[in-house]
């Protein structure tokens, strides 16, 4: 069922309704697998009528599309300069906060699905690319684009895959997130020196 007219998304009631709905969403997925999830099991958790779902989703896709840009990009990118962050501190602070998701995942989600998992990952590593390259574009402006493009997708999958494999070691055994960040981001630094040359004069 597709509705044509949206919500107002700054109107306070509008918030409220959608955070109802992806709370008992989330609680849902905590006992069942994704793919046993309903609409209507949504809907009669969240105590709303499917007409207010479908005025806010489409469908349990849409949803979770939803949280993950609304709820979790926003876990990755808290206390972080949009304007410049690609610095150290900055950095780091990405670092940890990655780690921080997939404990997240880990803990509140058990029964989250590989089809789940799989969207989480792609979107999350979307998100981080463009951001990245974002910031690159910034601060790199005379760089070729296909570099920084390139540049952008290393650096978000290593950051994606390294805070993941983090997040599989025992507790008791692995490393803190700030240390962890310690060891990653020199390594990123480096990365940034040597993929990222002078550009080329006309002529030379």
């Amino acid at each position: 069922m597709t509705i044509s007219t949206r919500p107002n998304m700054q109107d306070p009631r509008v918030i409220r309704t959608r955070q109802l709905i992806q709370q008992a969403f989330l609680e849902l997925l905590r006992t069942r697998d994704f793919q046993q999830i309903t609409v209507s099991d949504v809907t009669r958790h969240a105590t709303i009528n499917r007409v207010t779902f479908y005025t806010h989703y489409t469908d349990k896709y849409e949803l979770l599309d939803d949280m993950i840009n609304s709820e979790l990009i926003q876990l990755i990118y808290k206390g972080i300069d949009p304007l410049n962050g690609l610095q150290l501190e900055s950095l780091m602070q990405l670092i940890c906060a990655l780690c921080e998701h997939h404990d997240y995942s880990a803990n509140q989600c058990r029964r989250t699905s590989d089809e789940v998992r799989q969207i989480t990952e792609k979107q999350i590593k979307s998100q981080l690319e463009n951001y990245i390259l974002e910031q690159l574009n910034r601060q790199q402006p005379d760089q070729e684009a296909a570099q920084l493009k390139v540049i952008a997708t290393m650096v978000s999958w290593s950051l994606y895959g390294s805070t993941l494999q983090w997040s599989k070691e025992r507790s008791s055994d692995r490393e803190t997130p700030q240390q962890l960040a310690a060891r990653i981001v020199p390594l990123l630094t480096a990365l940034f020196q040597l993929s990222i040359q002078p550009k080329k004069e006309a002529g030379d």
